[in-house]
């Protein structure tokens, strides 16, 4: 029997109660359970209190713990940096908490895991038709990726994105590694790794207070620079995105960028300003 890292799946979660009870259902029926579920909430809600309250009886055999901050602005990779310090197991999956995972995600990271690799995978944008149909369960995100070739055309006329990533294979199976995957870059709502990789890089950089960038592509280049390369688990451990209406701001990119020229430029590859702050006295 194989054996696999104990892990931490941490979910970043804002409001969203209805999404999560769908990815907490997915999770119990995982062919491999997480052995720790952080709720990361960058946030303070009622709702989601009083939801994680129901989920602990609903979904007994899920270890669930609940991490809350006071919402006063975007602050996600503080929210990330205090699950990453919570979390008790030595690998870390991370998802968002609008992405529902395929019944075996956990398993195709874990099957992966290697130190000094981090995996990056992708996600199915559906659209909002059959968005609303999952919600109201109607069609479970379980039968619609195990059977998705039935149900094709309804995704294209749903102008699903990334339709290509519903193409599922185990990493088990000997065609894995001759399908192209092209991914070399992290993507915020689908990418694992060990602990002490993590920490070697001081986690998510807290300078960034606006969404993009700082949650994926800052990552990305500062694990890179200090030797711990990026492998794609695309078509392995995959997940739909569900649909909602995008809230981009241009000048955020903008902000974010800067960000991260000025870091790059100078070799900051373990930010001040993540799980250990840069003592400036």
């Amino acid at each position: 029997m194989e054996k696999y890292p104990k892990c931490s799946i941490i979910i970043s979660v804002y409001k969203d109660t209805d999404s999560l009870d769908l990815i907490l259902e997915s999770l119990c029926n995982q062919t491999i359970i997480p052995d720790e579920i952080i709720i990361s909430e960058d946030g303070n809600s009622i709702e989601m209190s009083d939801y994680v309250k129901v989920a602990k009886e609903k979904y007994k055999k899920l270890d669930i713990n609940h991490l809350f901050q006071e919402d006063i602005g975007w602050r996600k990779n503080i929210a990330l940096n205090r699950a990453i310090i919570a979390s008790k197991y030595e690998y870390l999956i991370f998802i968002d908490g609008d992405c529902v995972p395929f019944d075996d995600f956990i398993e195709n990271h874990l099957g992966q895991a290697t130190k000094r690799i981090v995996l990056a995978g992708k996600r199915v944008e559906l659209g909002e038709n059959i968005t609303r149909e999952i919600r109201s369960k109607k069609l479970t995100v379980s039968k619609l990726t195990n059977n998705y070739w039935l149900y094709v055309i309804k995704l294209i006329n749903d102008k699903t994105r990334h339709l290509e990533d519903i193409l599922h294979i185990s990493y088990k199976s000997f065609l894995s590694p001759y399908i192209k995957k092209e991914v070399n870059y992290i993507i915020g709502c689908n990418w694992s790794a060990f602990k002490e990789d993590i920490l070697e890089i001081n986690g998510f950089d807290e300078t960034y207070t606006l969404p993009s960038v700082g949650e994926d592509v800052d990552l990305g280049w500062r694990f890179r620079g200090l030797g711990i390369e990026l492998k794609s688990c695309r078509y392995n451990a995959n997940l739909v995105h569900l649909y909602h209406k995008k809230r981009f701001d241009s000048s955020q990119g903008i902000i974010n960028n800067a960000i991260l020229k000025k870091n790059f430029d100078a070799n900051k590859f373990f930010c001040d300003n993540g799980i250990k702050k840069k003592d400036i006295c």
